[in-house]
């Protein structure tokens, strides 16, 4: 392998920029193809990915649409490309002209997670295990081979989606520095082949589509399929009568009472704005009411009431396949392959 000197980088995140900086200040050439969707997305305390980017004076590419056209004239022998997460899919003429040296950083452990969600179902699947993987990109979604990897442990403290981000944020930083220190010695990136007979693909989900609470369920997985589509998204959903409400800060109440499956739902209790549910097995407490504006209405809520899930929902959530594409969500008839 040449020692590199430029890198490509395609996608937008706080890791993105995280990296761009570092290279930065290790003296690579940083090309930054993104587009609107990850630009205008907050990263930091100080905002944006484009706010950020420009308070440093980094250029970038913004672009719905890669091509081989558009990429082709930053290549040479010394480049590499570097995805962090990207909402391209990239075709095989772009992957050939890296000549193997376009890489893919996946936050999570490979072959075990492939895919997107990965914190979603990592909570109701009730893994602590994590893990930071940059793999070689090819036209099948994350199965190209690996060229470092990274595993480690959540805390019990984690609990929330936005938990284990934050945990990441830590992890993510040393390992991308270390990948850079990497380049900057001109280390061989040796390949490992992914297992196979080890390999899971887990598909992206959205908390609108797929964050429906059956009520039917015992309190142990309704506590955990609520944390699970906690901050930084939406929150699960259900219905207050005709109403869609969403599920934050939710815990289980040990000290509750024994239900009878039909009581499952309802608001027996509300004390300093927190609603106590029935449910099988025990007790829901949940701190935070939102309806679909974001708006908290805890205080709008009324003891005694249901809390229900039509079926039509809970079927939906199970069949409906969140897509997403380079201006963000998109719809079935329109959807594009991003998994």
């Amino acid at each position: 392998m040449q020692k590199v000197k430029r890198i490509i980088l395609f996608g937008g995140t706080l890791a993105l920029f995280d990296f761009v900086v570092g290279a930065s200040k290790k003296n690579f050439e940083v090309i930054i193809f993104t587009n609107d969707f990850r630009l205008n997305l907050p990263i930091n305390e100080l905002g944006t990915l484009k706010n950020n980017l420009e308070t440093k004076g980094f250029d970038y590419i913004k672009t719905d649409n890669l091509s081989k056209e558009k990429i082709s004239k930053y290549i040479d022998k010394y480049t590499i490309g570097l995805s962090i997460t990207t909402i391209w899919i990239f075709k095989e003429d772009i992957i050939k002209l890296f000549d193997g040296k376009l890489y893919n950083y996946h936050g999570a452990r490979l072959p075990e997670e492939r895919g997107g969600g990965t914190y979603t179902w990592k909570i109701l699947s009730r893994s602590r295990m994590g893990g930071l993987t940059i793999h070689q990109v090819l036209p099948s979604i994350d199965t190209g081979d690996i060229v470092f990897a990274h595993e480690f442990i959540f805390p019990n403290e984690c609990r929330i989606p936005i938990d284990y981000m934050k945990h990441v944020e830590s992890e993510e930083r040393e390992f991308l520095l270390h990948f850079l220190n990497m380049l900057e010695q001109g280390q061989e990136l040796k390949l490992i082949p992914q297992q196979e007979d080890h390999a899971s693909y887990w598909p992206i989900l959205n908390t609108t589509m797929n964050g429906s609470v059956d009520w039917d369920w015992n309190v142990d997985e309704i506590e955990i399929f609520i944390n699970a589509f906690d901050d930084p998204y939406k929150g699960a959903f259900t219905f207050y009568e005709n109403r869609k409400i969403h599920l934050k800060k939710c815990f289980k109440n040990d000290q509750a009472e024994t239900f009878h499956p039909f009581q499952a739902g309802i608001i027996f209790r509300i004390h300093n704005e927190t609603l106590y549910i029935a449910a099988v097995g025990g007790c829901i407490a949940v701190k935070d009411v939102f309806d679909e504006k974001g708006n908290r209405i805890n205080n709008q809520i009324r003891i005694g009431y249901r809390l229900h899930t039509p079926y039509s929902h809970l079927e939906s959530a199970k069949k409906d396949k969140a897509r997403y594409g380079s201006r963000g969500l998109q719809s079935s008839k329109r959807a594009i392959r991003r998994e």
